[in-house]
């Protein structure tokens, strides 16, 4: 009997990446981010962990894939859709009069998708991953800083830059050393995963716990190197610190979600499926910004900013799981495709003309989520 490559912890745990990424984004408009107190800094300090999880589930979803279809599964013209369409939902992130160029969010799991896609067609994908992301990890902590000098405080900071981990130019986020290394370590264990599915069902109890244990012990050391004087520094150039206490926060959220899928109600509460992770982004933008503007919320602190930031991520999770609904009734309409296709390029030459803010996000919001339908709307 063939093993479902349905796996609701997957579900939960992008859930929990959308829970902290809205809750990031609130503190970080709404208070003084990385410089807020108490309780603001708590949240966005945790929040600052969503794109780890969320390229690590990339990497999951695409190895669990790929061993429940074979190397020769998946269809090329499908996958090169699904690349163009991040590319361009990512760019309604940067794109503007003076910044043509740039790579974000969408865009950096797109370029994932990129380097999994021929690990997925290898029989020995997953252990080529668990290489190339000890290979990163080495190249951007040993052997980088010792042939190339970091740029001094206020450098102006290029594409090289970029690619050797050292910074961000305008535009661009996520390099790619050491960002690439969460996405191949979940390619190889959602490989493992699939294949040995009777197993992690059979010791699952043994399995959470080793998880919690793993994150306990993970958690000591960055306290430890916090101590020492180390920093989380996520912004930018990654530092060693913030990059292993990624992987502590994937185990940690790993275990709750085995956890929390216990309760036979929580994937359908707290997970994301499909285009309803995607569309989370733009909704999440959207709910931040109507908060802001109907309630005040800008300035808020301690318990007020958090009751805020809590029904604004609960307000935009509830809204990215209708999506899908929403795309299957608009999908059988007439013109679809046509439609969605002009909304989405007006989106883009909007970023490009319009200077209010209010006008930029409502652009993003209505392109993101028409490029999300575009995923699943086809040509008729």
């Amino acid at each position: 009997m063939a093993k479902s490559a349905t796996w609701p912890e997957l579900d939960v745990l992008r859930g929990l990446a959308g829970v902290v990424m809205v809750l990031n984004h609130a503190a970080a408009h709404w208070t003084a981010g990385p410089d807020a107190t108490g309780l603001a800094w708590l949240l966005f300090t945790v929040g600052s962990y969503a794109p780890v999880l969320f390229f690590t589930a990339t990497g999951l979803g695409y190895g669990i894939q790929a061993e429940h279809k074979g190397p020769d599964g998946g269809h090329a013209f499908g996958f090169a859709r699904k690349v163009a369409i991040l590319l361009l939902a990512d760019s309604l992130l940067w794109l503007s009069p003076v910044t043509w160029l740039g790579n974000d969010f969408l865009g950096f799991i797109a370029l994932t998708m990129l380097v999994l896609e021929p690990l997925r067609r290898s029989r020995r994908g997953w252990w080529i991953a668990i290489v190339a992301a000890l290979a990163i990890a080495g190249l951007r902590y040993v052997v980088i800083p010792r042939l190339f000098e970091a740029p001094l405080p206020g450098a102006d900071i290029s594409l090289t830059h970029w690619v050797l981990g050292f910074g961000s130019p305008p535009g661009f986020s996520y390099p790619p050393l050491p960002w690439l290394a969460y996405g191949l370590v979940g390619f190889s264990v959602g490989v493992l995963a699939q294949r040995f599915r009777e197993v992690v069902a059979h010791r699952r109890a043994r399995i959470t716990t080793g998880l919690v244990i793993a994150t306990g012990l993970g958690l000591a050391f960055v306290l430890w190197r916090l101590d020492r004087g180390s920093t989380l520094s996520r912004w930018g150039s990654v530092n060693g610190t913030f990059f292993v206490s990624g992987f502590v926060g994937v185990v940690g959220a790993s275990a709750l979600a085995l956890l929390l899928t216990l309760v036979p109600a929580a994937p359908r509460w707290i997970g994301l499926r499909g285009t309803a992770s995607l569309a989370l982004v733009p909704v999440h933008f959207g709910v931040i910004e109507l908060f802001e503007r109907w309630t005040g919320a800008k300035g808020s602190t301690g318990v007020g900013f958090v009751v805020a930031a809590s029904i604004a991520a609960a307000v935009s999770m509830a809204l990215a799981r209708q999506w899908p609904a929403v795309i299957e009734r608009v999908g059988g309409m007439r013109h679809a495709w046509a439609g969605l296709v002009v909304v989405s390029g007006g989106s883009l030459v909007a970023q490009l003309l319009v200077e209010d803010p209010g006008g930029r996000m409502l652009a993003l919001v209505a392109g993101q989520l028409s490029l999300c339908a575009l995923l699943v709307v086809h040509r008729r």
